[in-house]
C-alpha cells in the first residue's frame, strides 16, 4: 500500500473514532459502589459523586437495621461494632479533607515553584493544618434510634462540597495525562474499599449471621468478621458453598 493509501486508510471515520480520546464510562454511585465490593477496576468519580451521600447510602439501611434489631446496643463494644465503623468513616472523612487541603496548599505556593524543597516542605505544613472534624461520639440510644449514621454523614458534610470539586478537576482513569499513574478515582476507590466498604460489609454480615443464628437458635460467630469483610471488599468471597 502506497503512503496516500496509508494515510486516506487512516482518516477513515472508523480511524479516526478510534483516535479520539474515549469517554469514561458512566457509573451510578451503587454502580461504582458495587465495582469497589467486586474487586473489579474504578469508574470514574466525577463531581456529581457526592461523599456525603455515599456515607448516608451506606449507613442508613445499617443504622435501621440495628435500630430494628434485638438489643441494639450490643453493637457498641464488640469487635465488629458501630464506633469501630464510625473510626473507618473518620478516617475516611480525615483523608478527603487532607486531598482537599493538598490542592488548596499547592495553588497557595505556587510562588514557591523555582524552590521544591521549600515548596513541598510549606504544602505538608498546609495540609497538617487543615482542620480535620471530631469523631463524633457514640452512644447507646443513638444506635437504638438509629441516629449515629447522621452524625457521620454530618461529619462528611464539612468537606463534600470542596471535595466534589475536586474531583471534577482531577483527570478520569486511564487518562493519557496520568503517564500510568492512579487516578484520584482509583485512589479514592481503594480508599472507600479499607475504610467505610470494609467495616460496613463486616456489619452487614453480622447482622445476616445474627439474624440467621435467630431464626435456627444458634449463636452468631463473627469473630472472623473483619477479615471476611476485607477480604470481600478485595473481592476474594470467603463463603462456603453447599
Amino acid at each position: 500500500m502506497t503512503y496516500l493509501g496509508v494515510m486516506a486508510k487512516n482518516r477513515t471515520y472508523a480511524a479516526l473514532a478510534a483516535q479520539r480520546p474515549q469517554r469514561p464510562c458512566r457509573y451510578s454511585p451503587a454502580q461504582l459502589r458495587q465495582r469497589r465490593r467486586d474487586g473489579l477496576s474504578a469508574g470514574h468519580y466525577a463531581r456529581t459523586w457526592s461523599l456525603a451521600r455515599e456515607i448516608a447510602d451506606v449507613l442508613d439501611p445499617l443504622a435501621q437495621r440495628i435500630a430494628e434489631a434485638d438489643r441494639p446496643g450490643r453493637f457498641m463494644r464488640t469487635a465488629v461494632s458501630v464506633p469501630w465503623l464510625a473510626e473507618e468513616v473518620h478516617e475516611l472523612v480525615g483523608v478527603a479533607v487532607g486531598w482537599v487541603a493538598e490542592r488548596d496548599a499547592r495553588a497557595r505556593t505556587a510562588h514557591l515553584a523555582s524552590d521544591p524543597g521549600k515548596r513541598r516542605t510549606a504544602m505538608t505544613l498546609l495540609v497538617d493544618l487543615a482542620p480535620r472534624p471530631p469523631l463524633p461520639e457514640i452512644t447507646d440510644t443513638m444506635l437504638a434510634d438509629g441516629s449515629w449514621a447522621a452524625a457521620l454523614v454530618a461529619m462528611a458534610e464539612t468537606v463534600d462540597a470542596a471535595f466534589s470539586e475536586l474531583l471534577a478537576c482531577s483527570y478520569a482513569p486511564d487518562a493519557a495525562e496520568l503517564r500510568g499513574q492512579p487516578s484520584r478515582s482509583d485512589l479514592l476507590a481503594r480508599l472507600l474499599a479499607r475504610t467505610l466498604d470494609r467495616a460496613a460489609m463486616a456489619l452487614e454480615r453480622r447482622l445476616g449471621r445474627d439474624g440467621q443464628a435467630n431464626h435456627d437458635g444458634a449463636p452468631a460467630v463473627n469473630e472472623s468478621d473483619r477479615a471476611r469483610a476485607e477480604l470481600a471488599a478485595l473481592g476474594i468471597d470467603t463463603e462456603e458453598t453447599p
